[in-house]
């Protein structure tokens, strides 16, 4: 009888993802300038009249002033613009600091009483975002424990589940995205610079963390996913050629990576399984364009260059426009995913930042304004194609990636495992230098480590002087 019950509860939930996937795939924008606008309409009314309806809006916690809401005038004068326009608010939570937790102090603990205050300030808001980029040293710093092992992965583990739990305990019904992952890392902690951790690995050392932590209830509503190519003159088709990193054509690896780690657990996987069901949000990626001879800009393109991509045809407004509506017909036909949210609306001033929104700074539109526009108009987010769902070994990488999975295991046991082994040695041989110490201070011969052959008695001693 429970069998049955819970095959039925199984497809129930199954039903229900599914029916969310066909209400169409919702699309906006991750854009602070309407947090800014001081209450000024334009941003909204901008994003509805071009049908777009979520903007993602980020909210830092500084440690430094646990219960303090950093721009709470911005946020007050903003939500009532976003509203009259009809445009859905999600708040992006993650420290101020990368080293918050890791080096500064700070306590999960202290990030949840936070979480409370906000959702209690603003019960208008019934979405969020908890950490970001936790697989990049921009915002969980170090990435890596001494010995190189993952240590980022069990820091944001736990301020994600004590900021799930607090944000459900004010209101059950505040959807929890979570991680807001990073679509490649180098796995290299002893790289000259940017020493991060692949999305794939990521995934993996989260999966055990959750495993050894002993927790009951999940640590997401959704996995939140950034699959920014970089550089963006990557092929679509194909992505990141690393099979540890992905965006929008990869995100098979990155259900893999998620059922490998949490298959079996109480937190749902990704996929269209029994136990799947998970929603997937692409809460953040963006295409730049050549911004030279505009006005409203400061400071020198930071990504006009082959590891940037922001070069020659690939920096152009058809490219980016051409590439939207790509990655929209693509993920719209996807089960899995259930938003996407483009990095902007309006570019940011500073060359140095991100300039891929659908307007310039001084609010001229680029063609992917329009072509945005225009493809939420004709498909009103609905898939135009063949459905593309996945299912655990329905990828042709799936033995690699389980094996992949399964390696790095290993290798979190081999380290901690050699760093036990290594105090172990280091305790043995201080304990026979302490004994040849005792034994010379005695007078009598020197006694070999235990395991070597026994020491023969110097002439002259007695039988079995060398045997203590």
């Amino acid at each position: 009888m429970r069998t049955t019950i819970a095959a039925v509860a199984c497809a129930l939930g199954l039903l229900a993802g599914a029916g969310e996937a066909g209400a169409g795939l919702g699309v906006g924008v991750n854009d602070d300038a309407g947090k800014y606008a001081e209450g000024s309409p334009r941003f909204w009314e901008t994003m509805a009249a071009n049908g777009l309806s979520r903007n993602t809006m980020t909210v830092l916690w500084d440690e430094s002033r646990p219960s303090t809401i950093l721009d709470e005038s911005f946020i007050r004068a903003s939500l009532p613009a976003a509203e009259a326009a009809g445009i859905e608010v999600v708040f992006d939570v993650y420290p101020l600091h990368s080293q918050a937790f890791t080096q500064l102090g700070a306590t999960p603990a202290q990030f949840a009483d936070f979480l409370t205050t906000l959702a209690q300030t603003f019960p208008s808001v019934t979405e969020y975002v908890v950490m970001n980029e936790c697989n990049q040293p921009r915002f969980v710093n170090p990435q890596f424990g001494a010995s190189g092992q993952n240590r980022s992965a069990a820091v944001c583990g736990a301020a994600l589940a004590a900021g799930y739990d607090a944000l459900k305990a004010v209101d059950p019904g505040i959807f929890v995205w979570g991680v807001g992952l990073s679509p490649r890392g180098n796995d290299n902690p002893n790289a000259a610079s940017n020493a991060s951790t692949s999305p794939v690995a990521f995934l993996g050392h989260l999966g055990s963390w959750y495993r050894r932590s002993g927790r009951t209830a999940p640590l997401m509503d959704g996995l939140d996913f950034h699959p920014y190519p970089i550089p963006q003159s990557l092929p679509f088709a194909r992505g990141y050629a690393d099979a540890d990193n992905a965006s929008v054509s990869n995100l098979d690896r990155i259900y893999g990576a998620f059922y490998d780690g949490f298959a079996g657990t109480p937190q749902r996987t990704i996929g269209q399984q029994p136990g799947g069901g998970l929603p997937v949000g692409l809460n953040e990626v963006g295409i730049q364009t050549d911004t030279t001879g505009r006005a409203g800009y400061v400071g020198a393109e930071a990504s006009a260059t082959g590891a940037g991509g922001v070069v020659g045809s690939f920096a152009t407004e058809a490219f980016q426009a051409a590439w939207y509506v790509q990655m929209l017909n693509l993920v719209a036909c996807d089960p899995n995913v259930r938003v996407v949210d483009i990095f902007h609306l309006l570019d940011e001033t500073d060359l140095g930042g991100w300039q891929s929104g659908l307007y310039y700074a001084d609010w001229t539109p680029r063609a992917s304004a329009a072509a945005v526009a225009g493809w939420l108009a004709g498909t009103g987010g609905a898939c135009t194609g063949a459905t593309s769902p996945w299912r655990p070994g329905t990828s042709a990488s799936r033995a690699a990636t389980s094996l992949q999975a399964l390696e790095r295991r290993i290798a979190d046991v081999t380290s901690q495992a050699a760093t036990a082994r290594t105090a172990l040695e280091r305790a043995l041989r201080r304990r026979a230098a302490l004994a040849k110490k005792i034994k010379l201070a005695q007078g009598a011969p020197t006694v070999r480590k235990p395991g070597s052959k026994q020491a023969r008695p110097p002439k002259g001693l007695p039988p079995g002087a060398g045997r203590r």
